[in-house]
Order: C-alpha cells, then sequence, then structure tokens
C-alpha cells in the first residue's frame, strides 16, 4: 500500500491532527514565471512557468443516453410455464416456449421468430454448431448448463438477431472459435463461463458485409452488448467481448475477463506492440467485401457499476471512439494499455487499479471528474494523444486533459501525465511519482500546465522537468533538488510555524518536486522536509515560486548537467 497523506482525505489514509488548508486560490496574476531570482528549472519546456494560451472545455457528449436508448429496457427471465419439451436436436420452425433439460447431442437450428428457449440442466454438444437461429432469440437459464462444439472454427452459437440471455441460471459454454455470436447481445443477471479460441461475446452487423457503399453509423443497426447484473467468466484466445458499436455494462455485473494468456509478465515496449486479444473492445465496423472500416467518434464503452477484473494481452478496455467510466470497481493487468479511447475518456466514478501496463490511461481527451485512479506504468500513466504527431513548438487542439475532481495517483517509468495539448487543473487530488530517467517527466503539456485548483503533488527527474503555467489561478511551488530523494523519503510540507500540511512517501527517485494547494497563500512562509531534513525554506511572492539551483541553467532537450552549483535559492534552507 503506496502511502501518502494529503487534505481532503485521499485512498483511506489518516488525517494530520490539527491540519487545514486555508481558503482562496492564492493566485496573484505575476507572470514573471520565477519567484526567486530567475530560476528555471533544467530541460523546463516553459522556461519556469510561461502561459497556457487556450484553456481547453470539458466535452458535451450524449453518447451514453443514445447508447442506452437504443439497448432499450433489460429483459428478466421467467418461468417455463407451458414450455414444450425439446428432445432432440433439429430445426424449430414455430415461435414459441421450448424447455431442454438433460443431454443433447446435435444441431438446433432455430428457423421461426417469437422463440425463448429454457434450459434446465440442460448439456448440449455438437460437431458443429450447437445453436442457431435466423431471427431474434431469448436463452432463459435454470440451474447448471453447458453447450460445447467440438468443431474447429466455429461459434458455440450464432444468432442473426438480436439474442437475450436471462434467468437466475448458469451456462457454460466451449468453442474453437467465438463463443456467441449475435447482432446485438444482452445479458441479464445469468451466470456466463466461457472459453474460447476466438472472442467471448462477439456482436456484429453482418448485413454490412454485402455493402457496395459506406453506410451510416447507427446504433438502430445492432452491433452491441449490454450486461445488466451478469456474471461472465471469460477466458478467451482474442478478445473477450468485442462489439460493433457499444457495449454498456451496468447494474452489479461481475467480470473475471482473460485473454490471449493475459498481460505478459514483464511488459514492455515490444511486447505491448505485439499484443493481441483485448478484454472489452468496441468498433470498428466492417463493411463490403474488402472489410472497409468505418470510422466514427460514437462507438462507445460505459461502464456504470459492477466489479471488473481483466487480464488482457492487448489492451484491456478499447473503444474505437469514447470510453464513460461512472461507476463500479476495476482492476487491470494489460499488455498494452489499459484504457483507451481514440476520442474521448472521462471518468466521473467507481475505482479504477490499474496493476499492470504499458500505458495506463489514453485519449485524444482525457476527462476526470471522479472516482479514485491508480495507475503504474511502464511508459505514461495518463496520455492526451491522437496518432497525429506535433510541429516542434505547437500544441495539439485535438488533445487535452483535464483534471476536475477524483483521487488519482500515477506511478510512471514514462511521463506521468502526458498531454500533445494542454492540462487544466480545477480540482480533486492528483499525485505522480514520475520518472527517474532524465528523457520523461512527472508532467508534461505541449500546450502548457494550468493549475487553477484542487491538491497537486508531482515528483520526478529534472532533465525534461515542466513547470505548471504562470497564468494558473492557484500558486504552485517548483523545487529543484541537486542530487536524487531517495524512494521511500517522506516529504512534508509545513508552515513555518511547524502546523503540517501535507505528508507523501515517495515511491521512486527524484530530483524535482511540483505542488500546489490551496494553502500556498500569497505572503505566506513554508518549509519543505526531507524525511527529518529541512530541504528549502521560502516565501509565496509569485504565482510560480521555484525554489533550488540558481544557477539560471535551461536544458530543454537534454540530461541535467551533472554536478551543478551556484548554492540553492529560495529563503535559505539547503539539501
Amino acid at each position: 500500500m503506496k502511502k501518502f497523506l494529503w487534505l481532503p482525505l485521499l485512498m483511506g489514509v489518516l488525517l494530520l491532527a490539527g491540519c487545514t488548508f486555508g481558503s482562496g486560490t492564492g493566485g496573484n496574476g505575476d507572470t514573471s514565471g520565477s519567484g526567486n531570482g530567475g530560476f528555471v528549472n533544467p530541460g523546463d519546456s516553459l522556461g519556469g512557468g510561461g502561459i497556457v494560451n487556450e484553456t481547453p472545455d470539458a466535452s458535451d457528449s450524449e453518447t451514453m443516453n443514445d447508447a442506452a436508448d437504443a439497448a432499450g429496457e433489460t429483459e428478466k427471465g421467467t418461468a417455463p410455464d407451458g414450455a414444450t419439451p425439446l428432445t432432440a436436436a433439429g430445426k424449430i420452425t414455430e415461435g414459441g416456449d421450448y424447455l431442454i433439460t438433460g443431454e443433447l447431442s446435435g444441431k438446433i437450428s432455430v428457423k421461426a421468430e417469437g422463440v425463448r428457449l429454457f434450459l434446465n440442466g440442460a448439456f448440449l454438444t455438437s460437431d458443429d454448431k450447437v445453436l442457431t437461429s435466423d431471427f431474434g432469440l431469448t436463452l432463459t437459464l435454470i440451474g447448471e448448463n453447458s453447450l460445447e462444439t467440438t468443431a474447429e472454427a466455429t461459434n458455440a452459437i450464432s444468432c442473426d438477431g438480436a439474442l437475450t440471455i436471462n434467468g437466475s441460471g448458469s451456462l457454460a459454454v466451449r468453442s474453437a472459435k467465438n463463443a456467441i455470436k449475435a447482432n446485438t447481445i444482452a445479458v441479464t443477471e445469468a451466470t456466463l463461463d466461457i472459453t474460447s479460441s476466438g472472442d467471448g461475446l462477439h456482436a456484429e452487423i453482418d448485413a454490412y458485409d454485402d455493402l457496395t457503399e459506406a453506410p451510416a453509423f447507427s446504433y438502430e443497426d445492432g452491433g452491441w452488448v449490454r450486461l445488466d447484473g451478469a456474471a461472465l467468466k471469460i477466458n478467451a484466445g482474442d478478445d473477450g467481448i468485442q462489439a460493433d458499436t457499444f457495449i454498456l455494462i451496468e447494474g452489479e455485473s461481475e467480470l473475471d475477463i482473460t485473454t490471449n494468456g493475459g498481460a505478459p509478465q514483464t511488459v514492455t515496449e515490444a511486447s505491448s506492440d505485439s499484443g493481441d486479444g483485448k478484454g472489452i473492445k468496441a468498433g470498428a465496423i466492417d463493411w463490403g467485401a474488402d472489410n472497409n472500416e468505418i470510422v466514427s467518434d460514437k462507438y462507445f464503452i460505459g461502464i456504470t457499476g459492477g466489479s471488473i477484473k481483466i487480464n488482457s494481452n492487448d489492451d484491456a478496455i478499447h473503444s474505437d471512439g469514447e470510453i464513460s467510466i461512472s461507476g463500479g470497481t476495476l482492476d487491470i493487468s494489460a499488455g498494452d494499455d489499459a484504457v483507451h479511447a481514440e476520442a474521448l475518456l472521462t471518468v466521473t466514478g467507481g475505482e479504477l487499479t490499474v496493476k499492470k501496463c504499458y500505458e495506463g490511461l489514453e485519449a485524444a481527451k482525457v476527462e476526470i471528474g471522479g472516482g479514485r485512479i491508480t495507475v503504474e506504468s511502464v511508459d505514461d500513466g495518463i496520455n492526451a494523444a491522437d496518432g497525429t504527431t506535433n510541429r516542434p513548438g505547437q500544441a495539439n487542439s485535438n488533445c487535452h486533459i483535464i483534471l476536475s475532481g477524483g483521487e488519482i495517483e500515477v506511478t510512471a517509468h514514462g511521463d506521468g501525465i502526458d498531454s500533445n495539448g494542454s492540462i487544466l487543473m480545477t480540482g480533486g487530488t492528483v499525485i505522480v511519482f514520475g520518472p527517474t530517467n532524465s528523457d520523461n517527466t512527472a508532467l508534461d503539456a505541449d500546450g502548457g500546465i494550468r493549475v487553477d485548483g484542487g491538491y497537486l503533488f508531482a515528483v520526478g527527474s529534472l532533465g525534461m522537468v515542466e513547470t505548471p503555467a504562470s497564468n494558473s489561478a492557484q500558486n504552485v511551488l517548483s523545487y529543484a533538488h541537486q542530487s536524487n530523494i531517495a524512494a521511500g523519503t517522506t516529504l512534508s510540507l509545513t508552515h513555518t510555524d511547524g502546523s503540517p500540511i501535507f505528508s507523501i512517501t515517495v515511491q521512486q527517485a527524484c530530483q524535482s518536486v511540483i505542488l500546489s494547494s490551496p494553502a500556498l497563500v500569497t505572503g505566506e512562509s513554508f518549509c519543505l522536509y526531507g524525511g527529518d531534513t529541512e530541504l528549502c525554506s521560502f516565501t509565496v511572492s509569485s504565482t510560480i515560486t521555484t525554489v533550488g539551483s540558481t544557477g539560471g541553467m535551461h536544458n530543454p532537450n537534454g540530461t541535467p548537467p551533472q554536478g551543478f552549483g551556484g548554492g540553492f535559492g529560495g529563503h535559505g534552507g539547503r539539501p
């Protein structure tokens, strides 16, 4: 358990007795970029402050509502009163309710609309597909059931229409291809145990395969998966859940997904590039004989609740459009990205723990307004990028990170929080244990970093450190230490009278410390300690207070100079 202490209470740690923050932001409009003798952190691409010229606005997305409307109401299971017993495999040509119990061998083909199959202790096997339907189909599970195909490269269940699986029972599915394939798949309260060489659940719009012109993107054509109170255990050779358009996970759903053997024991850049098998994936739609793809920002994954555990060889959660997480508990180990959206990723609630990944949370636009997020990454912890390359000195206006709430902790070996556009922080608590190598930094934004509120603590190397912008509304301290502050050191900020403000134990060695809170009031004095040693004392006289070497070094593209001198500025104190 990582040890850190900040107000407000963060992730269950204890409050320091008598510790309070002052009111107000403490900003004073100073744009000098330095509070102590023109200090510039080595490698600071903004010259110790800079200006954020374009402050990003939060996105206004209705995708979640559109997806929920398209999925409609969930259908719960009912009792099989009056159902016709089905005692042999073959074709079902009339609508109605059918009951299957005991062992049954062969293929069941549904050739009529309005069919409901009740499985009560049913054990179905086939050397072909086990169950197919030319129309929509409802499976209601009672007791324990199983379904297995022994054929190679064959789906166990294939439904051309909408497939609904409900009931209080369970179904084990074994398949050498996709376990369950349908136009749409809705699972309500039922329990599924899936082992497949292909995808576990696969929702696809087959009607697009024969088109000669690109169709308009539409949820009404299907291609979606909805889970409401479902319990799924999936061990898939390819994707765990794959949908053409959207995926909704709601209620008290419980998911345990492993894909392609799970994440490598050691995640590297090479292993991330060769990863295969995503945990939960939405998009992209193929159409026509040449499998052309429809590009849209309406591909969507929405998670509002439940318990989700994913161990994936590739991305754990991936959307070719948007992802929204507003609830639930997520436990992720990924061989590549933990959560990746091509367009927009929003987190407003829930608890997300990323234990292993190459990159943590990534999208063109990342907006976090709530929840608890813990990320440990080989490369960037949180990244705003859209796949394009920025021109030197220019920010990508399509990319941003907005942090307005929640509790975030990042431990990264690449950049801690990185945006190809800008970073705006207005609230919440953000703790970044950044890299020890000099070519990455705790905070990195091509369009600058503006801190207008909240509680920020970011430590890392000095080689490419980036100080927040001097037009931030809340005061910021940027401290540089001549030598490494060792991992395990407790950094504490106090008022000069000794009253505590925060205490955090760093998880990786660092030389740069950047912090901001409402406590940094203009005109007041503070002390920063490493363990029992005073590192520096300072008085806040400008929006950006810089304390450290006064050698005036500026090395934006290299490693920090070794053994630099010039003493330590500020108001006394030496490391």
